[in-house]
């Protein structure tokens, strides 16, 4: 009985992390895409555009030009950004094409 308790409770949190993974794309697409879009206030980015430690140094540093803390909070420009990493040029899954250029 304790064993399947466990199970259960480790397979329940297995799904609620890979849901949260899933909508990463979206919270990109959300949060960013508005700007970054083609004829948007920004040039259109996608993940494979950069190598995921660019992206690291990118944000670490500062480098967006506009303050997104009204907008994005940190929990959520994290996941942006690791979602960036995840799916850069020189990750095994690049995706090039979420936010059309």
């Amino acid at each position: 009985m304790k064993r399947s308790i466990m199970f259960l409770v480790a397979s329940v949190a297995l799904i609620a992390a890979g849901q949260a993974r899933a909508s990463e794309p979206d919270l990109f697409v959300a949060k960013c895409g508005a700007c970054h879009k083609r004829g948007g206030q920004a040039p259109a980015i996608n993940p494979a555009d950069k190598a995921g430690r660019v992206w690291g140094k990118y944000f670490r540093r500062g480098r967006h030009p506009v303050d997104l803390s009204s907008s994005i909070s940190e929990d959520e420009l994290a996941t942006i950004i690791q979602y960036l990493k995840d799916h850069a040029a020189d990750s095994d899954q690049p995706a090039a094409a979420v936010i059309p250029k």
